[in-house]
């Protein structure tokens, strides 16, 4: 597996339920993916800044793992990393 770090912004559909933030689906380089797993979620801390982090796969992504954070301070999502299958 290829690790390629991104740490650009996407637009990010998610869903807000029982104080759980879920990312649902995620434009990066005008393509659209429907995220079909979160394999983890994991907080971080930067000063005052909390960011929300998320392992997902998605139906067109085949077996690739992307990381997307959301940035609970500024309100905005970036795509940091992509892990490449094969």
């Amino acid at each position: 597996m290829r690790v390629e770090t991104i740490q650009e912004p996407v637009e990010v559909i998610a869903l807000f339920r029982e104080g759980k933030l879920s990312p649902l689906r995620f434009r990066w380089r005008q393509r659209v993916y429907r995220v079909t797993r979160i394999n983890g979620g994991w907080d971080t801390e930067e000063g005052a800044t909390r960011y929300h982090h998320f392992a997902v796969m998605s139906e067109s992504g085949g077996d690739d793992v992307f990381e997307l954070s959301y940035n609970a301070r500024a309100h905005h999502w970036r795509i940091e990393k992509v892990s490449l299958a094969g």
